[in-house]
């Protein structure tokens, strides 16, 4: 009798210790499973990253330079004057006319022309158009934070054309910038947005 006790006490002891461990693999291949997905989340940023720097690279190597046009860099350092996006007038007079225009008159608006800009930890993002586009360095107010001030006007100036090329290409309709399709709430400055951009731009394309 005693043995019978004994045998089915061992039995339930394995039981119990085979069960247990089930938990214990159970809870490791979740911690496991968990990580993995963090760790593919943060390459997958990353890679993105890294791609859109390569295609950039790449796109810059085999594509003729574009030329400034002093003209135009001339007439946004006078409209800019004492204002941090003038450091910027060389790259941005490398686009196309009406593109810099509206990189001037939405800076303007967005920024006031760079004095009002995201940071990372204290340190410019170079981001004076309000732009949010997902990278693996974001700045304050879920803004992109650039790696310099020509990555910050080809990134914006690229989606600029865009936007132009699909008949984006007024302040009117640009502002989707803002607000997107501006309906119900977001349609709250967006009058005011339009006549701001609209002032600039009008200066710009003169």
């Amino acid at each position: 009798m005693k043995n019978k006790i004994k045998k089915g006490k061992n039995i339930i002891k394995k039981g119990v210790t085979k069960y247990g461990k089930q938990i214990v693999r159970r809870k490791h291949f979740v911690k496991m499973f968990l990580m993995t997905v963090v760790i593919i989340a943060m390459g997958s940023l990353i890679f993105h990253e890294e791609l859109g720097r390569t295609v950039a690279i790449i796109h810059d190597y085999f594509m003729p330079p574009k030329e400034v046009n002093l003209k135009l860099k001339n007439k946004i350092e006078k409209i800019t004057d004492g204002y941090p996006i003038k450091n910027m007038s060389s790259e941005i007079a490398k686009q196309d006319k009406q593109v810099a225009a509206f990189l001037v008159a939405i800076a303007k608006k967005e920024s006031n022309w760079g004095r009002r800009t995201p940071k990372l930890e204290g340190k410019e993002c170079y981001n004076y158009w309000g732009f949010r586009r997902k990278r693996f360095l974001m700045g304050s107010g879920g803004h992109t934070c650039f790696n310099s001030p020509e990555d910050a006007v080809k990134t914006v100036a690229n989606r600029i054309e865009n936007l132009v090329a699909k008949g984006v290409d007024t302040p009117q309709e640009m502002v989707l910038w803002k607000c997107g399709n501006c309906t119900g709430p977001a349609r709250i400055g967006a009058q005011k947005w339009i006549a701001d951009v609209q002032l600039y731009y009008n200066k710009m394309m003169k």
